[in-house]
């Protein structure tokens, strides 16, 4: 009786274990915790995940979050060593700060893995135990870097699937099947160093016209270079070629492509609705009213931007000193300010039952915009009719629209 019992236990944890879903995050693959290609699935009993170029270092997280994660075993002043070829790693969980030690590849970071193959299994006390079983070692250093273009409409971007740079008759060039949005050149599969937006002129990329990009670094910062984009960020071309030219100046030249006007949805991400393009940040548009679209919010305040698309074009601020005010028409030109965030002229202001209407010049890439309540009555282009607000008030449901209330029996409310 008592075998049955311990056979049913242990029938019972393999099948809670295998429940949970665990994904490789880390160098190799831009540290995305959910990225589909990272999961370890099961082959032949035992999870497994393939990476193809395995380096940096890395953790191991659960169903696509980030905690629980699983790193290496350390504490505080304490090496983390990394893997072994087929030596079986016993991975250390969450720390009192919440993060597990992340797990080097190898402690010098010259040496990486092609074709790398890592198995996950339970050991004792439904600890997770990691192995490298297969994999072709490679010294990095005497091979030279790669570069690869990575961004929002190419592979979201993940460093891992990135676009990479293949020599071509002694030039450097990529393939994109649909360039739009904003995008940038990185080396070796990793942010350490990338090139984007010149950090002197800010322009964007043309069609046939040679682009010096700025780098990590350049023009006295240490800051990243902001994501580049098509002089035109409303634009896209089918069936791109690009090629970099690599020296003391980093050249990138779209050559050739199909060009097509990019049909997107427009966002609102911010303080008060949340920093995400999702549905609930999402403008609507505006019938009879041509480049018109308008975002009915309950409750606003704080920062925000104004976004096209995931992410792929932003609208900020124009300048350090520009503050958001109630009723007050505002441009947002492209490429804004370092693409920073809109304030609020008062910050500790909270507004209610507003209306945030833009009209987009498409040519010109500007954003007329004005946040709005009900007695607004400015410029003629940026007016709109209400849509109706409905809302509990002392548990009575009320329609408003154009500024009347209305009961559910649509009677007006004096």
């Amino acid at each position: 009786m008592k075998k049955i019992f311990s056979f049913i236990a242990a029938a019972m944890f393999c099948f809670a274990a295998n429940a949970t879903d665990y994904y490789f995050a880390g160098d190799a693959n831009g540290w995305s915790n959910n990225n589909a290609s990272f999961k370890f699935v099961e082959v032949d009993g035992v999870l497994t995940v393939n990476i193809p170029d395995l380096y940096g270092s890395f953790k191991i997280t659960e169903d696509g979050n980030w905690h629980p994660q699983h790193g290496g075993v350390g504490g505080e002043g304490v090496v983390v060593y990394p893997l072994k070829f087929n030596v079986p790693y016993s991975l250390g969980g969450e720390a009192d700060d919440g993060e597990a030690s992340n797990l080097p590849v190898d402690l010098t970071g010259d040496y990486r893995y092609k074709d790398a193959k890592l198995t996950l299994t339970f050991g004792e006390g439904s600890q997770l135990v990691l192995t490298l079983v297969a994999g072709t070692l490679y010294d990095h250093s005497t091979v030279g870097p790669t570069y690869q273009l990575v961004g929002a409409c190419t592979n979201n971007w993940s460093t891992a699937d990135a676009i990479q740079f293949e020599d071509k008759d002694g030039v450097l060039t990529a393939t994109v099947e649909d360039l739009n949005g904003t995008f940038k050149v990185i080396q070796d599969r990793a942010w350490t160093n990338q090139w984007a937006t010149n950090w002197e002129n800010g322009g964007g990329l043309e069609l046939g016209k040679p682009y010096t990009m700025g780098g990590k670094g350049d023009a006295g910062t240490e800051g990243d270079p902001k994501n580049l984009a098509l002089a035109n960020p409303f634009g896209g071309y089918k069936n791109a070629v690009l090629t970099l030219t690599v020296g003391e100046k980093m050249i990138l030249t779209l050559v050739s492509g199909e060009f097509y006007v990019v049909k997107n949805d427009w966002f609102l991400p911010g303080e008060a609705l949340g920093w995400e393009c999702k549905d609930a940040q999402k403008f609507a548009p505006v019938a009879g009213k041509e480049n018109t679209y308008e975002y009915l919010a309950a409750e606003f305040k704080g920062e925000f931007k104004v976004v096209y698309g995931n992410w792929g074009v932003e609208f900020g601020r124009n300048a350090d000193e520009d503050k958001w005010e109630i009723n007050k028409p505002y441009t947002m030109k492209y490429p804004a300010f370092g693409n920073g965030n809109f304030g609020p002229a008062d910050a500790e202001a909270v507004y209610t039952d507003i209306t945030i209407t833009i009209v987009v010049d498409y040519e010109k890439a500007e954003v007329n915009i004005v946040l709005a309540d009900e007695n607004y009555t400015g410029v003629e282009t940026l007016k709109t009719d209400r849509q109706a607000l409905k809302r509990i008030v002392d548990g009575q449901l009320i329609i408003e629209k154009n500024g009347i209330r209305y009961n559910v029996l649509g009677t007006e409310i004096k």
